[in-house]
C-alpha cells in the first residue's frame, strides 16, 4: 500500500508540473501568458549562431501591434549582451544594429508596455561579429537610425 500511495504522489506531481505549463521556447523566440490571449516574440533575422557583418539588420515579430510609447501601444526594448539597462526602443519589427565589436555577442529583445513595464515575451539569440578576435572591446549600446528614439 505504501508503495502505490509513493506511486501516486510522484505522478500527481508531475501532472501538476505539466499542466503549470512548463514551456520550454527555442532560441530567438518568446511567449508569455496572461490575460484573455498570449503575447509572442521572435527574433527573425539573422538566425541564431550566424556570422554577421557590422551594420547589420536586426528583425523580429511579434503578435502585439507596436507603436511609439506616447501612443500608447506596446514597443520592443533592444539591447545586447544582457544589458537591459542599455536598450533602444524600437517601435516597430526592425532595427540596424551598429558599432558591435568583433566576436560572439547576445542580441535581446523584449516586448515592453508604453509605459515601459515588461509585457513579458522575450528573445535571445547569439550572432558572431566578423572583423577578427572579439570578447576584449568594451561593447556598445545599439544605436538606433530612427533620429534617436531611444531612452
Amino acid at each position: 500500500m505504501r508503495r502505490r500511495t509513493t506511486y501516486l504522489a510522484v505522478l500527481s506531481v508531475a501532472l501538476l508540473a505539466a499542466a503549470c505549463g512548463s514551456e520550454t521556447t527555442s532560441p530567438g523566440s518568446g511567449t508569455s501568458g496572461g490575460g484573455t490571449g498570449s503575447s509572442e516574440l521572435m527574433i527573425t533575422a539573422p538566425a541564431n549562431g550566424a556570422t554577421v557583418t557590422s551594420p547589420f539588420m536586426l528583425t523580429f515579430q511579434t503578435t502585439e501591434k507596436l507603436g511609439k510609447p506616447d501612443t500608447g501601444l506596446d514597443h520592443v526594448h533592444v539591447f545586447t549582451d544582457g544589458k537591459s539597462d542599455q536598450y533602444t526602443v524600437v517601435p516597430n519589427t526592425s532595427f540596424e544594429i551598429k558599432n558591435l565589436t568583433p566576436g560572439e555577442h547576445k542580441l535581446n529583445v523584449t516586448l515592453q508596455h508604453a509605459d515601459h513595464s515588461p509585457a513579458g515575451p522575450k528573445a535571445e539569440i547569439t550572432v558572431m561579429v566578423a572583423g577578427g578576435p572579439g570578447g576584449a572591446a568594451p561593447n556598445p549600446a545599439p544605436t538606433t537610425t530612427d533620429g534617436g528614439y531611444g531612452y
